[in-house]
């Protein structure tokens, strides 16, 4: 394995063309006890104790102290109580850390069916007044591509269009997600998440619809497809 005697830990971990032990590694790099990234030490006198095969176990424990623990006390006291002025930490000790995670970032899981989609999705008119129905071809092809979304681009697709990448408590019920028809001959779907409002192109085959919505997700983070935003196109991968 990569542990102290075996010769292939540079090659099978590190992706050099040389073998080396990790024991002879760390002798060679001249590592010691400090955080890779911040250069704090994780342990008194840490900077002066070289890290060796043996203190890996110990070593690892300081680094996630710190970057968890110790590192971020001052912000998460302050965070504490800022969060405590509006609201009094004994009113929150009702609730479990995972109720409190899915009230306060949403669901990691985002499930849907065609039934909750189409009971929640709000069909509304674009500028010029047009409006899809529940049995319209674009509407229909987007319940399809939607249902079989991956989590990534379900994911993906809730932060396209709300800026929230999560379902959060009630579902999609609570987001009031709206579908309109877009306006022109736009070949990507655009959004405006203040509004949670979707313009959808009257696309014609599901192999179109699905290239211009993922097109349209992969720009997202760029800024691209929101309201009026088409200048930048970055292909999906």
């Amino acid at each position: 394995g990569g542990g102290g005697g075996g010769q292939e830990f540079t090659s099978a971990y590190l992706n050099r063309t040389f073998h080396c032990s990790l024991r002879d590694y760390l002798a060679s790099s001249e590592a010691c006890f400090v955080d890779p990234i911040t250069g704090l030490p994780v342990c008194e006198g840490g900077a002066a104790r070289p890290l060796t095969n043996e203190g890996l176990g110990e070593y690892v424990g300081g680094v996630a102290n710190l970057w968890f623990v110790e590192g971020i006390r001052s912000q998460m006291e302050a965070f504490r109580d800022g969060l405590s002025t509006g609201l009094p930490q004994s009113a929150l000790q009702i609730f479990s850390a995972a109720e409190l995670s899915a009230m306060l970032c949403g669901e990691r899981t985002i499930e849907w069916d065609r039934e909750s989609l189409e009971k929640n999705l709000k069909l509304v008119s674009n500028e010029q007044g047009a409006k899809y129905t529940r049995s319209c071809k674009p509407l229909t092809m987007l319940l399809d591509e939607l249902c079989e979304m991956s989590n990534g681009d379900r994911s993906r697709f809730l932060d396209f269009v709300t800026a929230c990448p999560r379902l959060p408590p009630g579902g999609l019920a609570s987001l009031g997600i709206e579908v309109a028809p877009a306006s022109g001959r736009s070949l990507f779907p655009r959004s405006r998440t203040c509004a949670n409002l979707l313009w959808l192109p009257s696309y014609t085959s599901r192999e179109e619809l699905r290239e211009g919505l993922l097109t349209a997700l992969a720009n997202a983070k760029d800024g691209g497809f929101h309201e009026h935003n088409e200048e930048r196109v970055v292909q999906p991968a």
